[in-house]
């Protein structure tokens, strides 16, 4: 498992990544309740159908990229070279997403999840958690889990190391799903889409090691 400190230093790094997103960013979109009524969720299932509903999204193109899903890539450390700490990050209204490499020291990887049912304890702590991928076999493993930070206080944090970061290439899926729970308690659902480009960004990106 990665050690503590790198896994405290990638979280504020692709943290700092995900509060700079576009017009307000994820830091205030990602820190909304966006629970809703059977009503709603009735009425955006049936948004192509409506065109209201798409003139209102069209008027908000920052709330229409996270309604859609997007990509980012990036290297998750300022003073990387070429081929370190490469990472992509999926976010979308549930939360996001990131894969990202190590240094040239390692081969492997961290996986981490934002989410607003993750727990957020009050200090850095290790937990044992089930993670669900597709209708995999669940793995339960010893992971991160992060305090919330001033700039994203609603959501939580859990990091998974990654011993493999190319066996975690292989395994990308073009759409995923991931379920999370802790305790018996689930934290975390979401699912990505276009994963096979992300995934080759991510290889031509660390090829360059």
């Amino acid at each position: 498992m990665a050690s503590e400190s790198s896994a405290q230093e990638f979280y504020a790094d692709v943290q700092r990544r995900i509060s700079a997103g576009t017009g307000d960013g994820p830091s205030y979109y990602l820190s909304q309740d966006y629970t809703l009524t059977p009503e709603q969720e009735a009425q955006l299932a049936s948004e192509r159908r409506d065109d209201n509903i798409v003139e209102g999204l069209r008027k908000d193109p920052v709330l229409m990229r996270y309604w859609q899903g997007y990509w980012d890539h990036y290297q998750a450390r300022a003073a990387a070279q070429p081929g370190e700490f490469c990472a992509a990050t999926y976010v979308n209204l549930e939360g996001s997403v990131t894969l990202a490499g190590f240094d040239k020291s390692w081969d492997g990887g961290l996986l981490m999840f934002v989410g607003r049912n993750v727990p957020r304890p009050s200090e850095f702590r290790e937990v044992t958690a089930t993670l669900t991928q597709d209708d995999g076999r669940p793995a339960t493993v010893r992971i991160y889990n992060m305090p919330a930070s001033a700039k994203m206080p609603d959501v939580g944090t859990l990091i998974f190391a990654v011993p493999s970061m190319a066996a975690a290439l292989s395994g990308m899926g073009n759409e995923q799903k991931f379920v999370i729970a802790i305790d018996g308690r689930e934290v975390f659902h979401m699912s990505w889409k276009d994963g096979k480009k992300a995934r080759n960004t991510l290889r031509n990106c660390a090829r360059k090691r």
